[in-house]
C-alpha cells in the first residue's frame, strides 16, 4: 500500500513537471485574442484582463493572480480579470463571477483527483 502511494506521487509529479500550459496571448487588443503560445514552466495560469475596450491575454502565475499584483504589474487601476488553469481557457469574454467560479471548480477537481489517486 505504501509503495503504491509513493509510485502515484512520483507519477503525478512527473506528469505535472512535463506538462506546459497553453494560453491565448495578445496585448491591448480591441477583440478576442486568436494567437496562442506555450507558457514557461513557471507560468501555471492563463490570464485575461479587460480595461476599457482593450484586452490583454497571457500566461501568468497563480500566485500572482490577484487584483493588487496585476494592477502593480500592468500599472492599471480600473480593470476586470480572470485566471484559469487549463489549455486556452482565456479565450472567451470576461463574464465575472462565472469565470472565477469555474477557475475555483477546476482547482477543486484537481485536488479531488489527486486525493483519489493516493
Amino acid at each position: 500500500r505504501r509503495e503504491n502511494q509513493v509510485l502515484n506521487m512520483l507519477l503525478l509529479n512527473m506528469a505535472t513537471d512535463c506538462y506546459t500550459l497553453r494560453c491565448y496571448h495578445c496585448e491591448n487588443s480591441p477583440s478576442l485574442c486568436k494567437t496562442n503560445s506555450t507558457c514557461l514552466a513557471t507560468e501555471d495560469t492563463c490570464l485575461q484582463m479587460k480595461f476599457g475596450k482593450l484586452r490583454t491575454s497571457s500566461c501568468w502565475k497563480t500566485s500572482q493572480c490577484s487584483m493588487n499584483d496585476i494592477a502593480e504589474f500592468f500599472q492599471l487601476d480600473n480593470f476586470e480579470f480572470f485566471c484559469c488553469q487549463h489549455d486556452l481557457c482565456n479565450e472567451s469574454a470576461i463574464t465575472g463571477v462565472n469565470k472565477a467560479a469555474f477557475s475555483i471548480a477546476s482547482v477543486m477537481t484537481m485536488l479531488w483527483i489527486t486525493k483519489i489517486m493516493l
